[in-house]
């Protein structure tokens, strides 16, 4: 999970760095990101049908201070499927951008989260139609809080890249409601689930020779 948080802040940094500069130019881009997110997956079995769901939210500041932003974000994924006949029963996603659309808050000690959606729209690849999901989550930690820091360098012709990610994590179990179609996808405690705090930064140079 941790990897996978990673990978949306990455996302979000590497989207400042310019494709191009001018012949004989030298260009500077810097990048700060601060953000909370929780994280969680149900992966359980009722009767014969099996269900996977994954649920990450964050709220992922680009100017470098805490709160909110445009590029907070819910993601949520459903599978499910018939362990009698391998037929796939659900398979999609669903997005929620922007803060106004989506209520997300988080103790400052990582000890408890809350998530509240109305009417995120879920795709169903595998029937190619669209349902309105509610989610209603929250987590409590059950560990004491963890850190992580790494340093990243790359360098090729023309390009220097260096960042630095700090990390605070705290286990724990997501509890509640994510519901649609007329079906309760989380009845159980989730299988897994994380509480973070994230610092990234990045400073990019691009050299373009004549």
């Amino acid at each position: 999970m941790r990897s996978s948080v990673v990978a949306v802040v990455l996302t979000l940094a590497t989207a400042t760095i310019p494709a191009t500069a001018r012949a004989g130019s030298k260009t500077h881009e810097r990048s700060k990101i601060v953000g909370d997110t929780a994280t969680a997956e149900w992966d359980y079995t009722a009767g014969n049908v099996s269900t996977y769901v994954n649920v990450i939210v964050t709220d992922n500041n680009e100017d470098g201070t805490a709160g909110p932003s445009e590029t907070a974000l819910v993601s949520l994924t459903i599978n499910q499927w018939d362990n009698l006949t391998n037929n796939v029963l659900l398979a999609g996603v669903a997005y929620v951008d922007g803060p106004q659309n989506f209520d997300f808050s988080i103790d400052k000690d990582l000890g408890t989260a809350t998530l509240h959606v109305r009417n995120a729209i879920f795709e169903d690849d595998s029937s190619f139609t669209f349902f309105n999901v509610d989610i209603d989550l929250t987590w409590t930690a059950t560990a004491e809080a963890t850190a992580m820091k790494s340093h990243t360098n790359f360098k090729g012709p023309g390009f220097k890249f260096n960042s630095q990610f700090q990390g605070t994590f705290r286990d724990g179990v997501a509890t509640g409601s994510i519901a649609g179609k007329n079906t309760q996808f989380t009845p159980v405690p989730s299988t897994t689930g994380q509480l973070q705090h994230n610092k990234f930064g990045s400073m990019t140079l691009t050299t373009q020779t004549p």
